[in-house]
């Protein structure tokens, strides 16, 4: 008696279909409610990634079969999630009821039924008692893994074995019988809506256009006005009552966007130009007034790029800060310029290409002389170069072009004092060693001369601010 009940409480219902229905859970068609009212159809599964909703929306038609699409982000604070959920559980559920839900649930119940059967025969009234637990609650678990689906049929053969149980605890002499047997397994979520057709080529057309005026990325939403456009191009729209205004919006939309496209890319444009001057200029104050000029200018553009509007006044802030590190810079060199002209000066003297030192020592790398006239001038500069060093006052920014010099006084001179132990001596590898001294000699006055230069020219703006 206790198996023919039990088989009898799990007997499956026929599932009932319509055309629609069957329709619309052949393909995995989803809908996306929003706060304000909008229901968005959304073809594949909905990815929420952090504060972003990821959603593929149909760009073309969807003739019974899978529609080409296109990824599209929402605010995932704008999605109704209570509604969106509830309508994916319904349209999960109805997919699997039509794919292969019947025999799935057919195989699980003649399962649950031979368990039963098997309980039926078993001697000890308390192992029965167990094992009729254990199927109960794998019955119970079903419609849970399986998207609600079949839950009014599980909770009628749950009564069923509940009442069951109830009476076998009794004529063992258990006392005390367990609440959560009378737990109703999950059903339809609260709320949820019925499941609706796929979008007809109307309804795409109509949504592309009203999700074009709610994205905010200009890329998204120029594809979507397109997606429509080429939509309204397709036979079946074409001679459509619905469709003449339908074109006519998507047409103004776009020349909407491509006009709003060429205005934040003029005022990119001017403002890096503009830019680019105060910098050079290290006009700080200009690029303040510049960036409250792009602010007001976006405003008179209703502010319809805020991300373009964003970069670009980051953009002007990074620029800003570079001219402030510059302009800091240049004050500093203007301070100092005095006292490093004045040492610029009297080093420079030392080292022009038509002093004596020089051409002598041109004249020694070569070993084409210098004759003794020019080797004693020059001698006699580097002399009297080392003793103005050695009183001269040196600013802070000028000690390493300093140390250089004294470095290559030094060289020169050892250079101009070989060659005339040389000519002496008529020994030609005292010559070379001269020659060798000389070649070094000269590096470093080329050197110092660039250095001299540095630190009298003003500091250039930074390569990365341009």
């Amino acid at each position: 008696m206790l198996a023919g009940l039990l088989v009898i409480g799990v007997i499956v219902s026929p599932a009932v279909a319509t055309e629609a229905a069957d329709e619309a859970a052949a393909l995995p068609w989803y809908r996306v409610f929003l706060s304000d009212g909008q229901v968005i159809a959304v073809f594949g599964e909905i990815t929420r990634v952090d504060d972003m909703v990821i959603v593929n929306v149909p760009t073309g038609p969807p003739d019974g079969g899978a529609p080409p699409t296109r990824a599209l982000s929402l605010a995932a604070s704008a999605v109704d999630w209570t509604r969106t959920d509830a309508y994916r559980e319904v349209a999960s559920r109805a997919r699997f009821d039509q794919a292969d839900g019947a025999r799935v649930y057919a195989a699980f119940t003649d399962e649950v039924a031979s368990t039963l059967r098997d309980v039926a025969l078993l001697p000890d009234p308390l192992e029965r008692i167990r094992r009729l637990e254990s199927a109960r609650a794998r019955l119970a678990e079903w419609p849970a893994a399986h998207h609600g689906s079949r839950a009014g049929d599980v909770a009628a053969t749950l009564s069923v074995v509940d009442d069951l149980l109830n009476g076998m605890r009794a004529a063992a002499g258990q006392r005390t019988f367990a609440l959560a047997l009378s737990a109703t397994p999950a059903a339809v979520p609260a709320g949820a809506a019925a499941l609706l057709p796929p979008p007809t080529l109307q309804d795409a057309v109509a949504q592309a256009l009203g999700l074009a005026s709610r994205v905010i990325e200009p890329a998204e939403k120029i594809a979507l006005l397109e997606s429509a456009a080429s939509m309204l191009e397709i036979p079946d729209a074409t001679g459509a009552a619905w469709a003449a205004g339908a074109r006519r919006d998507v047409s103004d939309a776009l020349r909407g966007e491509q006009r709003l496209t060429r205005a934040y890319v003029g005022l990119r444009q001017w403002a890096l130009t503009r830019a680019a001057r105060l910098m050079a200029r290290a006009d700080v104050r200009g690029l303040l007034r510049l960036r409250q000029d792009v602010d007001a200018r976006d405003g008179r553009l209703r502010r319809q790029r805020p991300a373009e509007a964003a970069a670009l006044l980051a953009t002007l802030d990074v620029r800003l800060e570079t001219t402030r590190r510059h302009r800091l810079l240049l004050e500093r060199w203007q301070e100092r310029q005095p006292a490093l002209r004045r040492y610029a000066d009297v080093v420079g003297r030392q080292i022009s290409p038509g002093a004596p030192l020089w051409r002598a020592l041109e004249d020694v790398k070569a070993l084409a002389g210098p004759n003794a006239s020019l080797l004693a001038r020059a001698e006699a500069q580097v002399v009297g170069s080392r003793a103005d060093a050695a009183t001269l006052v040196v600013p802070d920014d000028a000690r390493a072009v300093h140390g250089l010099w004294t470095s290559t006084t030094q060289m020169a001179l050892r250079a101009l004092r070989t060659r005339r132990a040389a000519v002496a001596s008529g020994n030609l590898q005292q010559a070379w060693e001269a020659s060798a001294a000389a070649a070094g000699a000269l590096l470093l006055l080329q050197q110092v001369r660039a250095d001299l230069l540095v630190l009298t020219t003003a500091p250039a703006l930074p390569v990365a601010g341009l």
